[in-house]
């Protein structure tokens, strides 16, 4: 099998090379690197430009596409067997690619396949939990919406026909990696490697945080319903489902909270804001105790103290992390 590592890129010369490079440093040599340069205007093509790799492949277009449309070009041209989504400001451990084609090989029947990963918040950088080798995908699910497991997109690994068999993704979708991974999970169990093999730099300036509140909250709401009718239909235990129906609720509300804090942060107007809350505020109650301070903070105080909140939280709230070193790795900030 052969891994494609598929790196979308737009306007981000500062970093472009960092990934470009851990793509291009993996172990295995059963990999393939793509870089999909998106319109930029700044450094990105004299970059690319400089590399002289056999193993890679780069295209340049001369207008910025919407994600989606992006999206669908890259996995177009995708040839490995399977493909993994490395954004431009995030980076892989050498060991990535030869310990994932190996879990595939060891259990040809996973849907996909996702190692731990750092996440870089400032100074800081903190490790994502494990979950067991191979997992069924309820268990999964119900792990993933209590905050037991995290998936990261940069460290998840698909089946390039599974991920094809699912696009196009529609104009109106914004979070592209959980509506393909939701509904790739129930092709069969689900793999995770142990080996802290990804890095994911947290900016506030990230796409996804500046998805408006309501287009998140009820795209989210729209994924974890079609994850409830799924199993609603299934053999599934009655009351696992609920409970299962009742977590994802509240991971709706946590993350809607989470979107206002976000929004603020990147300038959104306390008009929106309120207008927002107006709108979806009801998808919030099922975690009131969560949202009541972060919708208050966000329409309150000033976007560069949300911002700075923000930060802080993010760089602290990794439970997981407790019982671990949340140095960041040398040289790697």
């Amino acid at each position: 099998m052969r891994l494609t590592i598929a790196i979308p890129t737009l306007n981000r010369d500062y970093c472009l090379r960092r990934a470009v490079d851990s793509a291009l440093a993996q172990t295995s040599p059963d990999v393939e690197v793509l870089v999909s340069n998106n319109g930029s205007t700044d450094g990105t093509r004299a970059i690319l430009d400089s590399y002289r790799d056999p193993r890679l492949r780069v295209f340049h277009h001369a207008s910025t596409a919407s994600p989606a449309a992006h999206a669908n070009f890259v996995i177009g041209e995708v040839r490995g067997d399977l493909v993994v989504g490395l954004s431009d400001d995030d980076f892989l451990e050498p060991q990535f690619a030869e310990r994932i084609l190996s879990l595939f090989a060891r259990h040809p029947d996973v849907s996909f396949v996702y190692t731990r990963c750092w996440t870089h918040v400032r100074d800081r950088a903190l490790p994502s939990p494990a979950g067991p080798e191979i997992e069924a995908p309820l268990s999964f699910f119900q792990n993933y919406f209590q905050g037991k497991r995290h998936l990261f997109w940069c460290a998840c690994v698909t089946r390039t026909d599974a991920l094809r068999r699912i696009l196009p993704l529609p104009d109106d979708v914004q979070i592209g990696d959980m509506y393909v991974w939701t509904q790739l999970a129930f092709d069969g169990p689900i793999g995770c490697v142990p080996e802290l093999l990804g890095h994911y730099t947290y900016l506030v300036d990230n796409v996804s945080v500046g998805i408006p509140v309501c287009a998140w909250a009820h795209e989210t709401r729209r994924l974890t319903s079609r994850i409830a009718e799924r199993f609603q239909a299934s053999n599934e235990d009655r009351s696992v489902v609920a409970a299962l129906v009742a977590d994802m609720e509240q991971y709706v509300a946590r993350t809607t909270a989470n979107q206002f804090a976000l929004n603020a942060a990147r300038g959104a107007s306390k008009t929106s804001l309120l207008r927002a809350l107006r709108s979806c505020g009801r998808l919030l109650v099922p975690d009131l105790s969560t949202a009541i301070p972060r919708v208050a903070a966000a329409i309150v105080l000033p976007a560069a103290l949300v911002r700075a909140l923000t930060l802080s939280f993010v760089a602290t709230r990794s439970r997981w992390a407790r019982g671990e070193s949340v140095s960041p790795v040398p040289g790697q900030n």
